[in-house]
């Protein structure tokens, strides 16, 4: 640090492709690149990165809209500052416009020269933005292939994937990006979404488009590229009959309108019903279920302990994702989840078909999904008026309102009408 270096050493990232399924392997770009960096620099980098974080913080320098590596941030609180906004505006009859933008290779296209003078502007060390120059230059990577290392390789541009310093730098790079009273931004590292409301979802889908002329401007500036084909616009709304609008243009190409799009790991439809996301959440559940289903059928010899540590550490999570935010959704929905940990605690103890979930659920400690989503939400908002982030503290709003009663606090003090928690139906009965 004295001499403001980076060694050589640590600067040969080993890259490890992994390939994305159901793609076409013969293509690289359907490979996911993992890049694995010494040991030891993480220990250098730790140290600037505390460091790094201590001026950020206390000159207040990160947006506020910027979630994406910060500390007790996470993507469930992006996701609950959109869906407030959206739901915000279904009490108001307002349509909430949402465009969502695809940074293509975020971290790789990062111009050196532009983070260093955006450093500068930021008036951060000569030391540490001298370290900042050595940590970036003269940088190579190798791509492993079956034990068989490619000769290296330059990179000329970019943060080192797997690096501990790149995240906060790349959250300096874009921390500049145009920001207009009238629209509202949610950052996620480089998952951008840009809201407005209005009345009239014409006039919503307009003031995207204004936003854009800016946006474009400054991704030129930045030499930042998105992939038009894959952002996506979304209109939040509650009214049936929607007029065909004219589709947002981001560098002459058209930005398709969607019914629901997939950001930060949650289906948000139209109405923020989430029949998708619960649908897709259950097939994913049960797919993880098939894959690892030898350690936990009724003949496997592994523990019952172990069986139900498989269930809780793999299968539940994958359901139970982002909860607090799409917990007030339909009962239809809330029982397919009910249904199928009724399904795996019966595989996991080999219960006969008479045997009730109840009891299964008593003896192996489990609390029913209904249940354990109110103790997941009851942490999650309790947790809310400790973080300093405005965009978080949210306003107070009346449960009697029929508008309101879907909105994802309402889920502390929701209660469901003969909601089957523990019934088990003939389908269920049959797999133990």
């Amino acid at each position: 640090m004295e001499k403001c270096y980076f060694p050589q050493c640590w600067k040969t990232a080993v890259v490890v492709p992994i390939p994305k399924p159901n793609q076409d392997l013969n293509l690289p770009q359907n490979y996911r690149n993992i890049s694995l960096l010494s040991s030891l620099s993480k220990v250098y980098e730790s140290v600037l990165l505390k460091r790094l974080n201590q001026f950020l913080n206390n000159n207040n320098i990160i947006i506020s809209q910027q979630f994406g590596f910060r500390k007790n941030l996470s993507t469930s609180h992006q996701l609950l500052h959109i869906t407030e906004q959206s739901f915000d505006g279904f009490v108001k009859s307002e349509t909430t416009g949402a465009l969502f933008l695809d940074v293509a290779k975020a971290f790789d296209k990062i111009w050196h020269d532009g983070l260093l003078a955006k450093l500068m502007r930021l008036s951060c060390s000569a030391q540490f933005i001298k370290i900042t120059l050595s940590f970036l230059t003269s940088r190579n990577f190798m791509v492993r292939v079956n034990n068989i290392l490619s000769n290296p390789r330059p990179i000329r541009s970019g943060c080192a994937q797997g690096s501990l310093l790149s995240p906060a730098l790349f959250n300096i790079y874009v921390n500049d990006i145009p920001n207009f009273p009238s629209c509202h931004l949610a950052i996620f590292a480089d998952d951008t979404a840009i809201l407005t409301k209005h009345k009239h979802p014409d006039i919503a889908a307009q003031a995207l488009q204004t936003y854009v002329s800016p946006l474009q401007l400054w991704l030129t500036d930045w030499k930042i590229k998105v992939n038009p084909r894959k952002c996506a616009c979304l209109l939040f709304t509650k009214k049936r009959n929607m007029l065909v609008l004219n589709p947002i243009q981001i560098f002459g190409q058209s930005v398709s309108f969607v019914s629901e799009y997939k950001y930060l790991g949650l289906i948000l439809d139209a109405k923020l019903n989430f029949d998708s996301h619960i649908q897709k959440a259950v097939t994913k559940a049960k797919n993880s279920s098939f894959a690892l289903g030898r350690l936990i059928a009724p003949k496997s010899t592994l523990a019952i302990k172990h069986k139900l540590l498989h269930y809780k550490a793999i299968f539940r999570p994958v359901m139970l994702y982002g909860s607090p935010i799409w917990g007030t959704t339909s009962i239809r929905n809330l029982r397919k989840l009910q249904v199928f940990q009724n399904q795996q605690l019966a595989r996991i103890v080999n219960a006969s078909w008479y045997v009730r979930s109840k009891l299964i659920h008593q003896d192996l400690k489990i609390d029913p999904v209904l249940d354990l989503m109110k103790i997941i939400s009851k942490n999650f908002f309790g947790k809310l008026p400790q973080i300093p982030n405005a965009l978080l503290q949210l306003p107070p709003y009346d449960p009697a309102i029929p508008s309101s009663r879907k909105r994802p606090r309402a889920m502390l003090g929701y209660t469901y009408k003969n909601f089957p928690t523990i019934k088990r139906s003939r389908d269920v009965s049959t797999i133990a």
